[in-house]
This record gives C-alpha cells, structure tokens and sequence, in this order.
C-alpha cells in the first residue's frame, strides 16, 4: 500500500512544470524563513533537493543572508541506513543515489553536528497526512536520525518541520510506529502547525 502511495504521490510532485515548480518552491521556503527558529546563529539541517523534491536554493540564500549555520545531511553508512550532517560547501558532488554533498568530506568529522543539536530540520517528504506523519522514500534515514524523539517526554528538540507542495498532502499515509512524525509543514500555502494529540 506505502508503494503505491510513494508512486502516485512521487507522479504528482513531477507532474509540476517548471515554472510551477519553481514558483511554490520559492513560497514554500519563504515559509519556512518566517519561523522563530530561522534566526542569526542558529544551527538548521536542509537537504538538497533530488527527484523533483522543492527546491532549497532560495533557503539556503536567505540562511547566508541571514547568518544561520547551514548543515546538510549525508548518507554515510548504507547498509545500516545511518547518514550524518556536515556544514554546507560552495561546491558539492553528487553522493549516495546521485544527492548532492559537500565536495570536501574527508577529514571532516570534527565538524559533524549530531542530530539532536539543530534548532531546526528541514525535512523532505514524499506524502504526509493530516496528523504530520511523513512517508519518505522508504529507507528510513530520518526516522534513524531522529528516532531519539520518540523516548523523550518533555524537550522533543530539534523542531522537524516537512518541505513540501500541497499536492503531496493525504488523509493518511499508514504510518508505522517508527516513522517520523513532524511538528510542521511549510507549504506554498503557508506553515501548517501539527498537534501531538491530533486525532
């Protein structure tokens, strides 16, 4: 069933043409520039973008303007589906399935920030349903990366909220209990606010 949803949803991301593509990107991002926690000094994870996912360019603009410390994330273990963030380069290359990294990795290490140190993550998604459940591609690198989450009862940080167009919206995406849940949404639309109690 998640397959057949991961297709459809995936159909209707790339159905978008380029210049509606590019528009919602632009609004989604601005979205996500509006939120407390996009602010001078402040640590964010941002992905780049890969199969017509929304387009970080202009985010990743405002974030230089604005001093916020840009990290993006890369795939470093693939059998155990483990992937690390390292600060944002200039120059990338293509990495793990063809993602865009950092060109620069080796000798890096010391300068990895540990998911549970963001004050933001700007998460990719494929579908995501009306409680902020996420369905991704399917190979769980952040439900891994912050599953950390899931044991706390009080401080839930770093706040995780999902890029995505309004086309990807569903009623439900038949999430498991391992998946990631986001606290928000930034769509062309605006952000959308998700309760933990939401039924």
């Amino acid at each position: 069933m998640k397959r057949t949803l991961r297709k459809e949803l995936r159909a209707r991301r790339r159905a978008l043409c380029a210049a509606e593509h590019a528009r919602k990107s632009i609004l989604a991002a601005s979205a996500i520039t509006r939120l407390p926690s996009f602010r001078a000094g402040a640590r964010i994870a941002v992905y780049l973008p890969f199969d017509r996912e929304v387009n970080t360019a202009s985010l990743l603009l405002a974030a230089r303007r604005r001093g916020v410390q840009v990290y993006v994330p890369v795939i470093h273990d693939l059998r155990h589906r483990r992937m690390r963030f390292y600060p944002i380069t200039s120059r990338t290359r293509p990495g793990t399935f063809g993602i865009s990294v950092p060109h620069e990795l080796p000798g890096r290490a010391h300068r990895m920030l540990p998911p549970r140190w963001f004050d933001l993550v700007v998460v990719p998604l494929v579908g995501i349903d009306r409680r902020g459940h996420r369905l991704g591609m399917g190979l769980g690198f952040y439900d891994r990366a912050f599953g950390f989450r899931r044991h706390r009862r009080h401080w839930l940080g770093p706040r995780l909220v999902g890029l995505g167009f309004e086309c990807q919206r569903v009623d439900a995406v038949h999430a498991e209990p391992w998946d990631l849940a986001l606290d928000a949404l930034a769509t062309e639309r605006g952000i959308t606010v998700f309760r933990r109690d939401q039924t």
